[in-house]
């Protein structure tokens, strides 16, 4: 059977969900696959075609054949899309938005296990009704589940019963080798003897899940632990210097890998992830990653193999631990090069890629079992 496969997402260029479909998109095409895609939200006068809010129905039945299978990445209106949809979709579950009240993660809510009783105590409106909605949607649909880590596969199994959640981890190109450290600070300029930290996440500083607005405080109280130390913050929306750490926007591929490849750790406070792309595009330029053991993560870092892992969401714990792996830069080095085979073998977009055409088949097959009989 030909295979035909429209991926829809929130957002047009930015974010971990848009990396993922973008890469199936190449991934698929060089497996002969037919590809299509379309999101909401313009960021850019892009070739794709932009889905108004209102006609989000066009994903199926308008826009593409009627065989082809549509993979949501996300939406910035589940029950509007979710209602527009004739067929059974694919949905990778990039975060909990799909069965929570309208926040991203229910980090340390009590209202999440309550079905998101009201008032919301982060302010979305209609909270309740809005998960139910969007469950009862899911009932009738039964779409196909899928999940980039364990961790938020349980989470959707327990909040979404009856719903089985496939596990595929992210991946991405991946180098053949090691980058050489000291060639990548040559071609920045970066001093040999320096000490270089990275912040990378979508939304900078403004990152509310990934601790942006505490990235200043931690850098100063890492400045006082270690000397010559330069970082770089990657992903907000403008460009300044605070205390050697430079802010930039988001850059393109080749700069952040670059950046990524020169530094001697990635600092990643995120207070709740599901599988961040940012981790293995660390791994994949043999840097290793100091984080909270949130989410997802420790299913992407082997602890003091790969990377460090902090248990508790404690900050100057965190900041003491990089300092840590700042003050030995031959372990980080070390630990940087496991990492990158580590993650060779686990996270390739290869691998994502063949993951999801082994699912693609299956659902393709049970479509027309169901249509024949």
């Amino acid at each position: 059977m030909s295979l035909h496969v429209h991926h829809h997402t929130a957002l047009q260029l930015r974010g971990g969900a848009v990396r993922v479909a973008r890469l199936l998109l190449r991934g698929l095409a060089d497996a002969g696959a037919t590809c299509s895609a379309s999101f909401e939200f313009s960021e850019t006068s892009d070739a794709w075609p932009v889905t108004p809010p209102d006609q989000l129905g066009s994903l199926v039945g308008n826009s593409i054949p009627g065989n082809a299978l549509v993979h949501v990445h996300g939406s910035g209106d589940w029950v509007r899309l979710l209602s527009s949809l004739h067929h059974r979709p694919i949905i990778t579950l990039h975060d909990c938005d799909l069965f929570t009240g309208g926040c991203a993660y229910p980090l340390n809510c009590d209202h999440f296990s309550n079905n998101c009783e009201e008032p919301c105590p982060r302010d979305y409106p209609q909270c309740a009704g809005y998960r139910e909605a969007k469950q009862l949607l899911v009932d009738k649909l039964t779409p196909t589940l899928v999940s980039p880590s364990a961790w938020l596969a349980g989470l959707a199994r327990e909040a979404m019963p009856g719903h089985n959640v496939h596990v595929i981890p992210n991946g991405i190109p991946w180098p053949e080798n090691p980058p050489d450290k000291n060639e990548a600070r040559k071609a920045i300029g970066i001093h040999p003897a320096a000490r270089v930290a990275m912040f990378a996440a979508h939304g900078g500083d403004k990152a509310a899940y990934k601790a942006g607005g505490r990235w200043r405080d931690l850098w100063d109280d890492l400045c006082k632990r270690i000397p010559n130390l330069v970082g770089f913050a990657v992903g907000g929306d403008t460009a300044f210097t605070h205390n050697t750490l430079h802010f930039w926007p988001y850059v393109e591929r080749k700069r952040m890998s670059a950046l990524l490849a020169a530094a001697d750790v990635l600092l990643y406070p995120s207070l709740a992830d599901n599988h961040p792309l940012v981790v293995l595009e660390a791994q994949a330029q043999a840097l290793p990653t100091v984080a909270f053991a949130a989410g997802g993560i420790p299913e992407q870092i082997c602890d003091k193999e790969t990377g460090l892992l902090v248990q508790e969401k404690n900050f100057a714990a965190l900041v003491e631990t990089a300092a840590t792996l700042l003050a030995r830069p031959r372990q980080a080095r070390e630990m940087g090069v496991a990492a990158f085979f580590h993650g060779q073998k686990r996270f390739s977009m290869q691998r994502m890629t063949n993951d999801y055409l082994r699912l693609y088949h299956n659902v393709q097959t049970h479509h027309k079992e169901q249509a024949d009989a």
